[in-house]
């Protein structure tokens, strides 16, 4: 071994308290730089923060603090022979500080063993002293983000997109992939805000040399679905049961562990884990919760239920408006690659930090337990003959957002020079299914491209909002389970089947809870004339007594008191960033429309999505 002085200690000194002690060493980002920068570079939440850790010629590690208002990310660090290891967040089924830990890292870094074994929601750096290049390898959905960015002399890597633009950009906007982030609510590919900044894509290995010129990138892991015919439909669902048990132990066997519970199946399904009234996880407790808009929604009283069946701790939240004085916070966790209305947990960060320091996050169950709609999979049949200009087509109803139509027309336009918005759009989609050619299941096929696309670009994003709290543990990224989905028929996941009957016969008293979408449980949802009567009564007596329901973050942020006052000042006030791209004018007419009449046009949108640029170009655009 060489002894070149980088240790976890010289990332992040750890902080002694019994918080940090459980949830072990964090570290707040990393920056790699190579040249000099120009001028202060942004920390998340702080202002020149960065703090080298180790420097080589030509180039310098920086990071900055986790603290109160960011946990950061768990971190290991290693050395052997000529290789310098960082890992950032955590692979499953692995012991953080365990020695197979550091021999799997070495085995990958060096080569002996590919990459595609590593399974875990995690980013590693490795850094080859003989010809000084540093290697990246990102988790096979890319639900670990980091940037590159290079204007063509200075060179940046880093996790945090502000501070990897102030040390290598040139600032100019990407006005293609901004009208599709428009368009779909998403970035395409790798691009970002920035034309000469790019996010590391999933599954990939790349390599910079000793100036940070990017020499390789090679994707390690290809998508493939081989459906077992042989298989029966109830031994796929025993199968699945045994699998989930495995994952879900893993994702809970340490630390102080939260449970978000909604009306759905998918975070039902991870309380499961806390079977015959047990409430504690090897090393670490079991703690619930959920929100709703009002103190009695319909949510927040089903969690009750599923956490009260399975004796756990719980504690209901009520969502009230939060965004405005909450900008910063919300911007620097999701750094403005989502809609800023979408991330509802940051309205109880506060509350799970003293309680939790992982957050199980039950994101993309829904997708892999389901279909994506297209013909063959309710049949016989596990695949069907489909051509590519249909599922393209179906792809793209799929990704386009109700409200661009206003965005693209008024601010996209004139950037664009010519160039049609529509078309740009088609073609990303087209190039992105291309690769996924060899899937014969065309529903399995957009599944992957849903998975490539909207997962790694928006739902990613919004995990980071986690982060001011607890660090999210990701069940349903587990490639323990997503190589089982690669092997189920289509058809087996219709109308969320299986995940019904693994509900139904592995956990009944969970599933004789109400379905908060069905509005039934899981035993009788299918009797459609009882439950559709009950939701008519139900609508029917919110008529009757004037009550409207609140069913999107959106509503509650911008029809209170003061939320005209606050997307006034935030959209329409003189000076802002914004007014060079679409006119103070056209932006008071949208807000006089969409007060008005908000849910035309899909208004809400449009109007989250140019309060999420505005409040970008205001702080780092």
């Amino acid at each position: 071994m060489i002894d070149t002085g980088l240790t976890t200690e010289s990332l992040l000194p750890p902080v002694h308290t019994e918080a940090s002690s459980r949830a072990g060493i964090r570290c707040g980002d990393l920056l790699l730089t190579f040249q000099e920068t120009d001028g202060p570079i942004p920390g998340r939440y702080s202002h020149n923060s960065w703090k080298t850790t180790l420097a080589g010629e030509g180039w310098q590690l920086l990071h900055d603090d986790s603290g109160t208002t960011w946990k950061g990310y768990p971190v290991s660090v290693g050395d052997a022979h000529e290789w310098n290891f960082i890992l950032l967040g955590e692979l499953n089924g692995l012991d953080r500080n365990s020695h197979n830990l550091l021999d799997s890292l070495h085995s990958v870094v060096s080569g002996r063993k590919g990459a595609e074994a590593l399974n875990g929601h995690f980013l590693l750096l490795a850094y080859n002293q003989q010809d000084r290049r540093w290697h990246v390898f990102t988790d096979r959905f890319g639900t670990f983000h980091a940037y590159y960015g290079s204007d063509g002399w200075r060179c940046a890597f880093g996790t945090f997109s502000p501070a990897v633009a102030a040390a290598a950009s040139r600032k100019q906007l990407d006005w293609s992939a901004l009208t599709a982030f428009f368009a779909q609510g998403f970035f395409p590919a790798d691009r970002t805000f920035f034309d000469d900044v790019q996010i590391l894509q999933p599954a990939s290995h790349y390599v910079f040399d000793a100036t940070g010129k990017m020499r390789e990138q090679k994707r390690y892991w290809h998508w493939w679905h081989q459906p077992d015919l042989n298989r029966s439909y109830d031994e796929t669902v025993e199968e699945f049961g045994g699998i989930f048990r495995e994952v879900m132990r893993d994702h809970t066997r340490d630390g102080r562990v939260a449970l978000p519970i909604s009306g759905g199946l998918d975070s039902r399904s991870t309380t499961t884990i806390a079977g015959n009234g047990q409430t504690t996880a090897e090393g670490g407790n079991l703690w619930a919760y959920s929100y709703g808009y009002t103190d009695d929604s319909p949510e927040t009283n089903i969690a009750r239920r599923i956490a009260s069946a399975r004796c756990l701790p719980f504690q209901a939240f009520t969502i009230k408006p939060y965004l405005f004085q909450n900008l910063d916070l919300v911007l620097d966790s999701v750094e403005g690659f989502q809609d800023i209305t979408q991330c509802r947990q940051a309205a109880v960060v506060n509350e799970i930090a003293p309680n939790a320091d992982y957050v199980i996050a039950a994101h993309w169950g829904d997708v892999w337990m389901d279909t994506m709609g297209l013909s063959g999979i309710n049949g016989n049949r596990s695949s069907d003959v489909t051509s590519d200009s249909k599922i393209v087509n179906h792809a793209l109803r799929k990704v386009k957002k109700g409200g661009r139509e206003w965005l693209l027309t008024n601010v996209s336009a004139d950037q664009l020079k010519g160039e049609d918005a529509e078309q740009f759009l088609h073609e990303t989609v087209c190039d992105e299914l291309s690769s996924l050619k060899h899937i014969a299941c065309p529903d399995f096929r957009v599944k992957a491209f849903k998975t490539d696309n909207w997962s790694f670009r928006w739902t990613v994003s919004s995990l980071r909002m986690f982060q001011p709290a607890a660090f999210p543990r990701l069940p349903f990224y587990d490639t323990r389970l997503t190589d089982f989905f690669c092997t189920v028929p289509s058809k087996f996941t219709h109308q969320r089947q299986l995940q019904i009957d693994y509900l139904k016969r592995f956990a009944p008293d969970l599933a004789r809870i109400t379905w908060q979408a069905r509005d039934a449980n899981l035993f009788n949802y299918k009797k459609s004339i009882r439950t559709l009567s009950r939701r008519a009564v139900k609508k029917g007596w919110r008529v009757l007594t004037g009550r409207q329901q609140i069913e999107r973050n959106w509503e509650m942020q911008f029809f209170n008191s003061h939320g005209r006052a606050n997307l006034e000042a935030t959209l329409v006030q003189p000076g802002l960033r914004l007014h060079e791209f679409v006119s103070p004018s056209k932006i008071a007419d949208l807000l006089a429309a969409f007060y008005a009449h908000p849910y035309a046009e899909k208004r809400g949108y449009t109007v989250s999505m140019l309060l999420t640029l505005s409040t970008w170009l205001e702080k780092y655009g």
